[in-house]
């Protein structure tokens, strides 16, 4: 595969998206569920001329309290490259703040792109030694990179999703880049231990006027639910046992 990933022209393209609604910028509240318990998940997005910055907050609610146990901030870029003769809208992931709290502890992880060395620095800050400290990794080659955190802004602002839906039977292939690295690595079982995880993403259906398209990356399947303005409704991380769902809907009535 040609190494694009440094060498795409960005400029920004209204034309491009001229053609599909994008999905609402307001903050959004769900209900994250896991093996731990049931908690309060929002994400937000903006598209701000070329760049894409994106919010998600996991926190407790219990009686009066509310505590956050994990947020995220990232940033992409917005471009293009010319491919048999026409534009490709693709996504560089340019920088990253993570925090996670684990049994009460903070642990931080923020990543920023190093263009002229084609790596993405990364700088650790948690109580444990092995997680201190900066290091860097190097860029896969590859045309389309998403932060997990991200991933459903990155893949309709890509048109990712738009080209699956045009071809049910289309496979895209991108790079998923872990904002949680290494952190999500030790709390996730079966994920890869790598900064950058080759996926794909295809259509899966439609159900009540709910687009349905899967994401695989890591031999797992990660199950996410879009209305037709391609707003996020749901989220099934399957082998995690990881759900987002609207407020006040059940787990049971919705998974498939």
């Amino acid at each position: 595969m040609k190494a694009v990933f440094l060498s795409i022209f960005f400029c920004f393209s209204c034309s491009i998206l001229t053609s599909q609604k994008n999905p609402d910028e307001k903050k959004r509240e769900y209900l994250f569920v896991d093996g731990s318990g049931k908690f309060v998940f929002t994400r937000e997005h903006r598209l701000l001329k070329n760049k894409l910055i994106s919010r998600t907050q996991i926190s407790s609610n219990q009686g009066s309290s509310h505590r956050i146990l994990e947020k995220s901030v990232t940033v992409s870029q917005l471009g293009s490259i010319k491919e048999n003769n026409h534009r490709v809208l693709v996504m560089r992931p340019l920088a990253s703040d993570f925090t996670v709290w684990l049994e009460g502890k903070r642990y931080d992880s923020k990543m920023r792109l190093d263009i002229p060395n084609k790596k993405m620095m990364v700088e650790l800050n948690s109580p444990e030694e092995k997680w201190k400290g900066k290091s860097s990794v190097a860029i896969p080659k590859g045309k389309q990179f998403c932060f997990f955190s991200q991933l459903p802004d990155c893949l309709f602002y890509a048109q990712l999703l738009s080209k699956s839906l045009e071809r049910k039977d289309n496979i895209s292939h991108f790079y998923v880049v872990w904002d949680g690295f290494p952190y999500i690595q030790d709390q996730y079982a079966f994920v890869g231990s790598k900064l950058f995880s080759p996926a794909t993403v295809k259509y899966d259906g439609e159900d009540k006027k709910v687009l349905r398209f899967l994401v695989e990356l890591d031999g797992q399947s990660i199950l996410y639910h879009f209305s037709k303005s391609f707003d996020l409704v749901r989220m099934f991380w399957i082998a995690q046992g990881v759900s987002i769902i609207p407020p006040g809907e059940d787990t049971t009535d919705t998974e498939e």
